[in-house]
């Protein structure tokens, strides 16, 4: 076998596995002749590919809003079954309820606002339509609010439409099992 010397730079053919010096520079830690530029297009081209799917997965399930419907009941002036619910500020009237109840506990949305309590009040009836926006972070739920009572839109997602101050959350009786509202 013949051996290459480094200021030899032509290319040596004493059998069919010679290589020039500068065909031994240019190889690549494997042993192979593909050219250094390919190795540098697939690492990116990979790379790439891996960026965009992490982007993708993260841009997908990040943020999520989703949009939850329920027919509740409604109490005026703050007079729940369970008990008074008082403003959320002291100096405010007494708002209208909206709750459900689920088990032997109750879920509510208290508002104050005066346009939506009449046109609720209006209608005479005692159950109605109620839709919340819910959001999630990869698949974690968070926070909710108000999104429309009886087809009146408050919110769309983070837009407020309506500016109906809104508080509310869980009343738990009996010993009962929180659920998650709303």
């Amino acid at each position: 076998m013949a051996t290459i010397r480094p200021e030899c730079s032509r290319l040596v053919r004493l059998n069919r596995n010679a290589y020039s010096y500068q065909d031994i520079q240019q190889m690549n830690a494997d042993g192979s002749t593909r050219p250094r530029r390919r190795n540098i297009f697939i690492f990116a081209v990979t790379a790439s590919l891996i960026l965009i799917a992490a982007i993708s997965i993260l841009r997908l399930n990040w943020f999520r809003v989703s949009v939850r419907k329920y027919e509740m009941s409604v109490a005026f002036n703050g007079k729940a079954p369970w008990g008074d619910v008082g403003a959320e500020l002291d100096g405010d009237p007494a708002p209208t309820v909206l709750y459900r109840k689920i088990g032997r506990s109750y879920c509510y949305t208290a508002f104050q606002s005066p346009v939506l309590s009449s046109r609720v009040k209006e209608s005479g009836r005692s159950l109605v339509n109620v839709e919340y926006n819910v959001f999630s972070s990869f698949g974690h739920e968070g926070r909710y609010t108000l999104r429309s009572v009886d087809g009146v839109l408050v919110a769309d997602g983070n837009r407020v439409i309506k500016d109906v101050r809104e508080f509310g959350g869980q009343v738990l009786l009996d010993a009962d099992e929180p659920s998650g509202c709303p």
